[in-house]
């Protein structure tokens, strides 16, 4: 029997990047286990995803201190560890374990003495854990080696590939037509597309490369998006305790309901930035993604700016808010639905693919 990757999720945005790949495995007959965490919308967004019922929760979030993310990181390395010593009781056994970005994974396959393969395309976060016990470490070409070698990644463990991560998926990408009304329906209202539609995604508040820059600016974004009666805006909170900040904040503000949505449920977020107007996120991942889209993007991520940030700033693909007076420079107005996306190659998927094949023809060779 062929060895199984192990692919894991520990959030939101790896969940659009590894669904289709494990799709495309599973049709070609090669097995492959699927963990996830229960944090912010990775569950639901999997279940959405057309893979429920093929993956197992393994873990959640412990919080925003250091001392819990660092007892939280071990206490679900050890109930990764536990899973897939279960598994090869079953007969399951794993070739390689895939992630982007999950430390959990990364000290879990070590103890078990399996291969690892870490994607990272932020520098500037916590890497000590992947650049140390990764076997091979997938980077954007955008990063210079200078910087790799800044932050300890050998050059024997690293892979580069040419362009963005999100191509993985967005190459695959058909826009749902009626997902506004979808999405009306399920949250009892109708959603004005007359209007100027906004997707307003905060910044990552649990994230380990947060500041708090970005929340006094979200403040005073948020001021300028629901005082505007011609704006609609969508709000995508990375949690429920993120969510029920942001809720009361807009109470307090008296901001009225017919000029924003928190939706009940996870969104597909391809979708809602295409039928997007602009784009305003304090994250990494979404505003990619909208800009490969064709889509408008202001970021106001507040943390060291990493290699991808500023090279698509420099392309004019993404501008950046940083402070409260460049929030005037934001321009609100509707998109021309022809602007086409940016040409999506299969570069960085065959480049994942091949080095994922190399550690299972080696390990399948073992049996």
């Amino acid at each position: 029997m062929r060895k199984a990757i192990w692919i894991d999720l520990d959030n939101s945005p790896h969940v659009p990047l590894f669904a289709p790949l494990v799709k495309r495995y599973r049709a070609e007959g090669q097995p492959v286990v699927l963990t996830a965490r229960d944090f912010a919308q990775t569950v639901e967004l999997l279940e959405r995803s057309g893979l429920k019922g093929e993956f197992d929760v393994i873990g959640r979030h412990y919080g925003k201190n250091k001392l819990k993310k660092i007892f939280g990181l071990a206490i679900r390395a050890q109930e990764l560890a536990s899973h897939v010593r279960s598994l090869r009781k079953r007969g399951i056994e794993i070739g390689v374990a895939l992630s982007h970005g999950s430390r959990s994974m990364v000290l879990a396959a070590k103890w078990l003495k399996l291969p690892v393969i870490t994607m990272y395309d932020y520098e500037f976060t916590e890497t000590f854990i992947f650049n140390a016990f990764s076997d091979r470490v997938l980077v954007p070409e955008k990063i210079p080696d200078e910087t790799l070698d800044k932050i300890g990644l050998s050059p024997k463990k690293r892979v580069k590939y040419e362009g963005y991560k999100e191509e993985i998926y967005l190459r695959h990408y058909e826009a749902d037509e009626r997902f506004l009304e979808t999405v009306g329906e399920e949250n009892g209202i109708e959603i004005p597309r007359s209007k100027v539609i906004v997707t307003l995604r905060p910044p990552a508040s649990a994230a380990n490369y947060h500041n708090e820059a970005s929340e006094r600016i979200l403040e005073k974004l948020l001021e300028k998006l629901l005082r505007q009666p011609d704006v609609f805006t969508f709000i995508l909170p990375r949690g429920s305790e993120q969510k029920e900040a942001l809720r009361r904040h807009l109470a307090e503000k008296n901001y009225s309901l017919s000029s924003y949505l928190i939706p009940k449920r996870a969104v597909n977020g391809l979708d809602l930035a295409f039928h997007s107007d602009l784009l305003i996120s304090g994250g990494g991942t979404m505003n990619r993604e909208a800009a490969l889209l064709g889509v408008p993007v202001y970021s106001i991520f507040a943390g060291k700016q990493g290699a991808l940030d500023k090279d698509m700033e420099n392309r004019g693909m993404i501008r950046f808010i940083r402070s409260e007076a460049d929030i005037e420079k934001i321009v609100l107005k509707k998109r021309c639905a022809t602007q086409p996306p940016r040409i999506i190659t299969d570069a960085v998927e065959r480049r994942v693919r091949d080095v994922v094949s190399d550690f299972l023809r080696s390990s399948n060779s073992s049996l």
